[in-house]
């Protein structure tokens, strides 16, 4: 019997695209090629493209989501995700693979629409009763934009398109001198652009996943960097970045921190691997002196990744985990 034919999608419209290659590389290598044939299939503006994992190409239709691997075009029994940003993490691609009825490892459509925009996530998250920072959506520079965020959030603040990740276009803004360039800088990255209070502390983040039909907390990661904040060069180019797991914090914060991630997990219908990002005001150790900052549906899966080295040090391991969600997938 053939084995079921996997995609692993990767690429994507946005500059993330570089770290989707890596990602989707490290779940092809954890595929077990025993029980599954695995293959990329590329997202790009103008074609998408289907290889295996040497480069070899496949005929491939779109249309119908088929491959042929030399008996014929076969429907993909299953896709994992790792296109960071659209369309892999805003629920296009999501919608595509639920008219074929291809399951997939990630959250929904509606799921990954919310979770794509910073200010909804988050303005949804207060709603439901989360600790998160205050914060004011724009969609565009108008006269008095600086004198809104200054009153609604504050200084410092952040300022960050919407929709991007990785940090690209964020600015942490100190003075009211700079906050001119923050915006025109997250406006050239997206359309909407979201301005959030300052939280003070040490940052945490925590990976959650499912696994044999439970929802699992990873071990909390300390984020330690020189820079003023966890930005692009701090996540992929800096020597002096430290990720530490797990995280050196009282046993307290790291239950708050877990329990949190998990609740949030579930309160927004996510599933695969997401990553939690929280701001811990040491040394308190109560409910409020945890700030929730962000929600990544799909988390960097590079080796130089946090959610890798989570996986690692949980006792799961990434072929543990790729290879779970593929089951997963295919006993849907």
């Amino acid at each position: 019997m053939a084995r079921p034919l996997i995609a692993v999608f990767r690429g994507g419209y946005t500059g993330e695209s570089v770290i989707s290659m890596q990602s989707a590389r490290t779940m092809m290598d954890a595929i077990d090629g025993t029980r599954y044939d695995a293959a990329y299939v590329t997202v790009g503006l103008d074609s998408w493209t289907c290889e295996r994992a040497d480069g070899t190409s496949l005929p491939f239709d779109r249309a119908l989501f088929t491959a042929d691997r030399g008996a014929g075009h076969e429907r993909f029994a299953a896709a994992l995700i790792a296109i960071h940003g659209t369309p892999g993490e805003d629920g296009k691609l999501q919608g595509y693979l639920d008219m074929l009825r291809v399951p997939y490892q990630t959250g929904g459509v509606l799921a990954m629409a919310i979770t794509m925009s910073k200010f909804s996530t988050t303005s949804l998250l207060r709603q439901m009763g989360f600790h998160v920072a205050p914060s004011i959506f724009l969609r565009a520079r108008e006269a008095n934009t600086e004198s809104q965020v200054l009153q609604v959030v504050g200084l410092p603040c952040f300022v960050k398109p919407d929709g991007s990740g990785s940090s690209l276009g964020i600015s942490k803004v100190k003075t009211t001198a700079e906050l001119p360039a923050a915006l025109d800088k997250a406006f050239a990255e997206d359309a909407s652009v979201m301005c959030e209070g300052f939280a003070r502390g040490r940052e945490l983040t925590c990976g959650v996943i499912r696994l044999n039909g439970k929802v699992e907390a990873l071990p909390v990661c300390e984020i330690r960097t020189s820079s003023e904040f966890f930005d692009y060069h701090a996540k992929y180019h800096a020597a002096d970045t430290q990720e530490i797991i797990p995280a050196p914090i009282p046993d307290r914060v790291t239950r708050i921190v877990q329990e949190r991630s998990v609740a949030i997990y579930t309160a927004l219908k996510c599933a695969g691997m997401v990553r939690v990002d929280h701001i811990w005001s040491d040394p308190g150790e109560t409910e409020q002196d945890v700030v929730t900052i962000e929600v990544n549906t799909t988390p960097g899966f590079s080796p130089a990744s946090i959610f890798p080295k989570m996986l690692t040090v949980a006792g799961i391991g990434v072929p543990g985990a790729v290879n779970g969600l593929v089951e997963a997938l295919l006993d849907h």
